[in-house]
């Protein structure tokens, strides 16, 4: 079925916003959107719609609509709507889960640990470029692969949602030592040995865990960059740019 044209829409705003391209604050043009998706501005509006009642945007009557700048209550928002869809979607991914399925759970899990390796071993002090890329990248799908084993798509979409609000307001500005890739590769190997095990209360209860600690880490980072972008009067930048928004299209 052919995608419908908000949805292009949608999604093209949504990767530009993970990407970085539009700033918070900054005064999105429908005419430019439409362009650049070769699409009318009516589907334009309807995703521009659906991103005001979600929060993302707001409009100013006779000005226009502009980026939501961050807030903290949104970033807890979207991290426990995750805690609550995937800790209960553990049960049944744990049963149906196939045995490509698991192998690609190992196989994310891995890649995490091989960055996390790789960013001692140069002895850097933070995670970016193509390193970051590729830890976010097996982190979501890790987690999309779970939730598409429990055959929910509404959860889907929902977490995809809350995971890309969650990038945008507030773990884009995660500064990712090696103290948080460890940890966030150990609870994911925590889920996937308790997965393997066929073990979905062990499997739901690290689930829940690493979803708590990521909200706690992410709030941290939050503040920490809030009161940066107003000393400085600049909102923070993101170094990742569409790799995330073309992963939860796979699962769309």
């Amino acid at each position: 079925m052919a995608e419908a044209l908000s949805d292009i829409a949608y999604r093209h705003i949504t990767k530009k916003l993970v990407g970085g391209e539009l700033a918070a604050g900054q005064k999105l043009s429908e005419q430019t959107i439409a362009a650049e998706c070769g699409i009318s501005r009516t589907p334009v509006r309807e995703a521009v719609r659906r991103l005001t009642e979600e929060g993302v945007l707001y409009q100013i009557p006779s000005s226009g609509t502009y980026v939501a700048r961050p807030d903290r209550r949104q970033v807890i928002d979207a991290f426990e709507v995750r805690m609550a869809l995937e800790s209960f979607a553990m049960e049944r991914a744990v049963r149906t889960l196939t045995k490509e399925n698991r192998a690609e759970l190992r196989k994310a899990c891995e890649t995490m640990h091989a960055t996390a390796v790789g960013l001692r071993e140069r002895r850097r002090p933070l995670l970016d470029g193509r390193p970051l890329v590729a830890f976010l990248t097996a982190d979501l799908s890790f987690h999309l692969l779970l939730l598409k084993a429990a055959g929910n798509h509404l959860a889907i979409k929902i977490v995809t949602n809350a995971y890309q609000r969650n990038h945008f307001f507030g773990h884009y500005s995660h500064k990712r030592d090696l103290h948080h890739v460890a940890w966030a590769w150990r609870q994911h190997a925590e889920i996937e040995r308790a997965v393997r095990r066929g073990d979905p209360r062990a499997a739901a209860r690290w689930m829940h865990a690493h979803i708590a600690w990521s909200l706690a880490d992410a709030l941290t980072a939050f503040d920490a960059a809030t009161a940066a972008a107003a000393r400085s009067g600049r909102a923070p930048s993101d170094p990742v740019h569409d790799a995330l928004s073309q992963l939860t299209a796979r699962f769309a």
